[in-house]
């Protein structure tokens, strides 16, 4: 239950947490001044994106608040949840913020750094750090100062807040919350451990240790240490990929997702069929299980689970729910939607819990099992998301939870999205059309205060953006897409304004009518907007959110490129629907996967005036030896036949047939996720050529950009590009 102490509402934003209070001129501006006015760069930058939060048994919650180059600690005790500033890092040095947990004297262990990031220069690497932190303190205390093992698993902590635990690699360290012991090894395996589970009673530690590493093959086996008896027992090993753990309420059984990857497949197989998923019951004592589910051999029987974090499903978590009746949920995509299925932990018929054709995006247990929050689009409106809530005492019946007017929706920015606390309370990050991403915690009957810094909903700054539509266009080969629009200011009264189509990445993404507060991809598009381009963001195919059968086409990626028609069909539905875009001024702009897309449709097609392409993909060939970091697992005569199709489905095979179009390519050099070979090939072939290509690098940089700073000058270049080459 959420005690609110009352308090005057914040009109400006408050100094606590280091926010910009914004000139009183823009306030009392009229509606529509402002929204032709606009937001500054600087303006963009100060609004905080919220970038992780926790919480712990007695319903506490910490986040983190990245803003104007600082990432900060933040925290709101249960009942009153009234939010204070923990700390005040406010050097642009690109060190993040990863919180660990709470202790238990209700200290927060947190991060500052990351392994083999240096994105400001320093003559030595910034080292990683340990803290712990506890309201009131005058500083953060310094457990570790140097930890210079890069952890291969998110950390846990135990019940108790005693201890916690991470892996590097395929070793399980045990560290001191207090600080008082040096971190000591639990256990060292073959292969590296991806995920941890501690069980309730906290005598044991369940893992996946995945031994795809050893190229012996792409398996994956749960294991169990027991602390007393210092031993690792395998739960019923089998052939395939075991993920998803998950303990039953009173720890005496686990569940397990067992996922078959099959070896010869890549990351454009058709995956809407595959080797039928199981869930497995084991006695963590003998390792002994057995099957309690498997899915239909067919459509949708490869498993496809909420936060998966490669094609191989490797990593996964939160899929698989244990509840307090002993019934497990889960996803399954049997009708062509992601829908949850439950059956009894015993075995026997699985039942559909949440009909319809609409997407779940994410999901997660209430702290004592009896209920689930979930978050997914419904039929009527596959635009946006909203929150639902299965009860066990209610039968799992779905039913809606209404968030707060103006920002009536889930960030699907953010996974995970919803955190419970206890009494009912529960803490989320959501959004509006014109309210930027925040945190929020509400309680069962409805009450709900905001948590983060920024603006609130209806502050009158957010009036100067304009509000996002939903529209919708066919490609040319009749694939329906769904796109967020947004009108430039300058076209209301007749006016002309040059438009954007932009390409998010991933591609397993959907964007949604929202102000999206990332400051890395998402940014791009908003400072568009907010610089008065007509901008045009595309679910094109391979997205999420639209069904099984439009996440995996037949054609996209390296299998034929089919989405890249999705994205030139924006273009010319912002000529022929939008008023104010002139047919010679549209450009396009991606990020990631999306770059893919902006290379690709200026060299398939001349419907764009210029291209910036941030940290895309020019090669399909390079990409997906990357993704195995072998070459690809077939034999030589299918290896060559796939390369072939690879590689003409990629920008670099249409270098010749490039016309005029100018191109930008902007890469971080230490991008782990898209190689900066690409934008390397691709610049270099077009410079040969005579082609009018540019490069901005940003040394130190990965594929999300660290340093506001990096950010601006990105932005900013982006936006000149553009203007020189579509400007009057």
């Amino acid at each position: 239950m959420i005690v609110f102490i009352k308090r005057v509402r914040r009109v400006f934003t408050i100094a606590a947490f280091g926010l910009i209070a914004f000139a009183p001129a823009a306030y009392t501006a009229a509606p529509e001044d402002m929204a032709e006015a606009g937001l500054s760069l600087d303006e963009l930058l100060s609004i905080p994106e919220v970038t992780q939060v926790i919480s712990n048994g007695a319903g506490d919650v910490a986040w983190v608040e990245r803003q104007d180059g600082g990432w900060n600690l933040a925290l709101a005790r249960a009942p009153a949840y009234e939010p204070q500033q923990l700390t005040f890092y406010d050097e642009d040095d690109g060190r993040e913020m990863f919180l660990v947990g709470f202790r238990a004297d209700g200290a927060v262990i947190f991060r500052r750094g990351d392994w083999g990031k240096n994105a400001a220069h320093a003559p030595f690497a910034p080292p990683v750090t340990l803290f712990s932190l506890s309201d009131g303190a005058d500083a953060p205390t310094v457990l570790i100062e140097h930890m210079e093992k890069k952890w291969s698993a998110p950390p846990v902590m135990d019940k108790n807040g005693e201890r916690f635990f991470a892996a590097t690699g395929g070793v399980l360290w045990s560290y001191d919350a207090a600080g008082g012991e040096s971190p000591h090894k639990l256990l060292s395996v073959r292969g590296v451990i991806k995920s941890l589970v501690v069980s309730p009673a906290q005598d044991r530690i369940a893992f996946i240790v995945d031994r795809s590493n050893l190229k012996r093959g792409k398996y994956a086996f749960v294991g169990v240490y027991d602390f007393s008896a210092q031993t690792i027992t395998y739960m019923q090993p089998g052939l395939a990929i075991d993920q998803d753990v998950v303990w039953s309420p009173s720890g005496d059984k686990l569940a397990f997702v067992r996922f078959g990857f099959e070896p010869r497949t890549w990351r454009f197989s058709d995956h809407r069929e595959g080797v039928p998923f199981e869930i497995v019951v084991a006695d963590p004592a003998s390792g002994g299980g057995e099957v309690v589910f498997a899915a239909d051999v067919g459509y949708g029987a490869r498993f496809n689970g909420f936060n998966a974090s490669t094609y191989s499903g490797l990593g996964g978590v939160n899929n698989l729910l244990w509840l307090s009746d002993d019934q497990l949920l889960f996803p399954y995509e049997r009708t062509g939607w992601k829908l949850f299925y439950a059956v009894s932990a015993k075995g026997g018929a699985a039942r559909l819990v949440t009909p319809g054709r609409f997407e779940i995006i994410g999901a997660v247990a209430a702290r004592d099992r009896s209920a689930v929050y979930y978050w997914a689009n419904k039929e009527d409106d596959l635009a946006r998301l909203r929150l639902y809530r299965l009860d066990v005492a209610g039968g799992l019946t779905p039913r809606a939870v209404v968030l707060p007017a103006g920002v009536d929706m889930v960030s699907g920015a953010h996974r995970p999205a919803v955190f419970p606390l206890v009494d009912g309370d529960f803490a989320a990050i959501v959004d509006g059309a014109q309210t930027p991403s925040q945190l929020i915690v509400q309680s069962p009957d409805g009450d709900s205060r905001k948590l983060s810094s920024g603006p609130e909903a209806g502050d009158p700054i957010t009036l100067r953006m304009p509000a996002p539509e939903v529209v919708s266009y066919k490609a040319p080969d009749g694939v329906p897409i769904q796109a967020i629009l947004y009108r430039s200011p300058k076209t209301a009264d007749g006016g002309a304004a040059p438009a954007v189509v932009w390409a998010h990445g991933g591609s397993r993404r959907q964007f949604y009518p929202a102000w999206n507060t990332r400051h890395t991809n998402s940014m791009q598009y908003m400072y568009l907007v907010a610089k008065g381009y007509t901008v045009l963001v595309p679910n094109y195919r391979s997205g999420i959110g639209f069904g099984l059968d439009f996440r995996e086409p037949k054609s996209y990626g390296g299998r034929g490129a089919g989405e890249v028609q999705d994205v030139i069909a924006g273009a010319k539905y912002l000529i022929k629907n939008v008023s104010g875009v002139d047919p010679d001024k549209i450009g396009i702009v991606g990020f990631s996967y999306g770059g893919h897309l902006v290379t690709n449709a200026l060299a398939r097609s001349n419907v764009f005036a210029a291209g910036v392409s941030v940290a895309g993909v020019g090669d399909w060939v390079v990409e997906m030896e990357k993704d195995t970091k072998e070459t690809l697992p077939y034999n030589i005569p299918e290896r060559m036949k796939l390369e072939r199709r690879a590689y003409a489905s990629s920008a670099i095979s249409k270098i010749d047939d490039w016309g005029d179009e100018p191109l930008m390519l902007i890469h971080g050099d230490n991008d782990g996720s898209a190689a900066m070979q690409q934008s390397l090939e691709l610049y270099l072939a077009l410079k040969r050529r005579g082609k009018t290509a540019e490069a901005l690098i940003f040394p130190g940089e990965g594929h999300q950009f660290y340093r506001t700073e990096n950010i601006r000058r990105s932005l900013e270049a982006m936006d000149a590009y553009l203007q020189r080459h579509m400007g009057d």
